[in-house]
């Protein structure tokens, strides 16, 4: 049985071997945004420290056109991004359509239901959306938050320290967000599977189970199942409202310390007024990959359950 898993696997690795390629050429484009995303940091560290400083128009003039270059670059990059995984995303549906379409037509074969069939072919839809929205883009973002820590480290050790320790929460809140989702994901997919497979059922033997007179029956059935499945459903998109409200209150509140104990350390003397703003600018920047990574954790269980399923239905 595992040799055949094993099969399985290679068969859907073997159709997506230039994922792994791209998503390294991926990586380092990421790295050079989150780089350049430092750029609203420096500017105001600059602003305030020199142009105001110095009152020269000049120096105004040369920063706020580096800076407007700068810029321009990094949406260049963002949208080339973008593109990419939307390309990448046609890809896997191209690479996985025909395999699903075979394993479908197949399933019946091996006692699987047609509702259930059908659901691989929408595996692959859940793999694409995913793969071409924001999920991997809050992915590829999480790795290059100890760029931002650096940062706000050169700035005041302290400071780091504060982001460093919301950055915890954060990651504490994604755990507990995955813990709790991977149950529900489960019992919301096998809930809207016996919902489908009723309502399949019903409309292909109507015409019998009306001469048998159980149509008030089967709506019972029916709303019985569908009264299940929105529970499970309220109840996910519920809590995964919470913990996206949690982590936003939490990244706020991370903010205005940032800006509260960069004021101390300027009233001691030990900062500066732009780096006061420099540090909160580049705090936000650094949680922001955590804050959309709660937010997407939806998609990213049932793109990671859409793929598993794919391969356990090849080995079946």
């Amino acid at each position: 049985m595992s040799s055949t898993r094993e099969k399985a696997g290679s068969v859907i690795s073997d159709a997506l071997t230039w994922f792994r390629t791209t998503l390294g050429y991926l990586f380092l484009i990421s790295g050079v945004i989150n780089l350049l995303a430092l750029t609203g940091a420096f500017y105001m560290l600059q602003i305030y420290d020199r142009a105001l400083t110095s009152q020269s128009l000049e120096t105004l003039a040369a920063i706020s056109a580096l800076v407007i270059v700068l810029y321009l670059f990094q949406g260049v990059l963002d949208i080339t991004r973008s593109q990419i995984l939307v390309r990448l995303g046609a890809k896997a549906d191209h690479a996985l359509a025909p395999i699903a379409h075979r394993v479908a037509i197949d399933m019946p074969r091996f006692g699987y239901g047609p509702t259930e069939a059908s659901n691989r072919i929408r595996d692959v839809d859940t793999l694409r959306q995913f793969i071409s929205g924001q999920g991997p883009v809050a992915l590829l973002d999480m790795p290059w938050m100890p760029v931002y820590l650096a940062f706000i480290y050169f700035l005041h050790p302290w400071l780091a320290a504060l982001v460093f320790a919301g950055a915890l929460v954060l990651f504490a809140l994604t755990l507990v967000t995955e813990v709790i989702n991977r149950k529900l994901s489960t019992e919301i997919y096998k809930a809207g599977l016996t919902r489908n497979t009723l309502a399949e059922s019903h409309v292909r033997n109507v015409e019998v189970l009306r001469a048998m007179g159980m149509g008030a029956t089967l709506n019972q059935r029916f709303d019985a199942a569908n009264r299940e499945h929105l529970r499970l459903q309220m109840g996910t998109s519920n809590l995964s409202g919470t913990f996206a409200g949690l982590s936003k209150a939490i990244r706020m509140i991370l903010q205005s310390a940032v800006l509260g104990l960069g004021a101390y350390f300027t009233i001691k003397g030990e900062l500066s007024a732009g780096a006061i703003i420099a540090a909160s600018v580049a705090a936000a920047r650094a949680l922001a990959p955590m804050d959309m990574v709660i937010g997407q954790w939806k998609g990213l269980v049932a793109a990671r359950r859409a793929y598993r399923r794919l391969k356990e239905t090849v080995a079946a």
